[in-house]
């Protein structure tokens, strides 16, 4: 199943809908939403993810991590 979620990488003025399937784990999404916002915010180096108010391990799959339909997930500079 694909999972439309939100995004929104420090640094950038937009949010950007992202398609992720349930598998894809949380650092390839925060990669995804790197790739598509480069246009606007070049940044390379570590990075967490935000989602629920809590930091989200990198290695945990979408559905694990418990991401939503139309849920936000923020990626932030440098390691929690």
């Amino acid at each position: 199943m694909t999972v439309p979620l939100y995004g929104f990488l420090e640094g950038d003025t937009l949010g950007l809908l992202m398609l992720a399937s349930e598998g894809k784990t949380v650092a390839e999404l925060a990669d995804s939403l790197r790739a598509a916002a480069a246009v606007r915010v070049g940044w390379t180096g570590d990075a967490h993810v935000l989602h629920a108010g809590r930091v989200v391990a990198g290695e945990l799959t979408v559905a694990r991590a418990q991401m939503r339909p139309l849920d936000r997930f923020d990626v932030r500079r440098g390691l929690p």
